[in-house]
């Protein structure tokens, strides 16, 4: 089976679209042109699905009124195996209304080096923060905001209704009505879609935990295939 990535990423867009459409209240007259995710084709198959909202920024409310934006971009290609959409990278922003300057982010790169490959940004900068960096790392610029706080490497990292749960949660952001159900929907479907790809990480452990529940696998004929002990170990 051979994936076509163009139909998938537009699939993966209107999932995306309906989920914002679900969880998050509009404050002005809906263009329904203006809401749309937008799948621009790149080179060698691979696409860009953002939301063409508002230069990119999505507004978040507080009864009502503006208070900050969120931004949600990913870049998708054929998996490895050419069977299922892959995100090579993410970036999800939370920015100030008032100058548009970002708070958090959480980002995801797929064959990043110096950096985990998935990590949250925190541009809330502390001098004991930058004291310290100074005397361990010179080389460090200092502030916390480019510090990479990993979070559970490709496989574990959060989603993006997890990163939305969290601010809207805590800066008690406007939700719709049913919003909790959305998000904890979205959650467990990209958990599973996770797990899935964990197990053809590690064949060799999924049919350990299988064989202790009571589930009988045989192997194919070519023998198990080798778990991807780089893509484990990376963080």
């Amino acid at each position: 089976m051979t994936i076509d990535v163009h139909q998938a990423a537009r699939e993966f867009g209107q999932e995306l679209q309906d989920l914002l459409d679900a969880v998050l209240p509009k404050r002005w007259s809906v263009d329904q042109a203006d809401r749309q995710i937008v799948v621009l084709a790149g080179s060698n198959s691979r696409y860009v699905v953002r939301v063409a909202q508002r230069h990119g920024l999505i507004e978040l409310l507080r009864n009502g009124h503006h208070v900050a934006y969120l931004r949600v971009e990913y870049h998708c290609t054929a998996d490895t195996a050419q069977n299922y959409l892959a995100v090579q990278k993410s970036d999800f922003e939370l920015r100030s209304a008032a100058d548009r300057v970002p708070l958090a982010r959480l980002d995801y790169v797929w064959n990043a080096h110096t950096v985990p490959a998935a990590h949250w940004n925190v541009h809330a900068e502390r001098g004991a923060v930058s004291h310290l960096l100074g005397r361990t790392n010179p080389d460090h610029p200092g502030l916390v905001s480019k510090l990479h706080f990993t979070v559970g490497g490709s496989r574990m990292r959060p989603c993006l209704e997890d990163f939305i749960a969290l601010f809207v949660y805590e800066f008690k952001f406007d939700l719709r009505p049913g919003a909790q159900a959305i998000l904890e929907e979205g959650r467990e479907r990209w958990r599973r879609r996770q797990i899935g790809a964990l197990v053809r990480d590690a064949p060799d452990e999924a049919v350990r935990v299988l064989g202790e529940l009571g589930y009988t696998i045989l192997p194919p004929a070519s023998g198990h295939a080798p778990a991807n002990t780089a893509s484990l170990r990376r963080a």
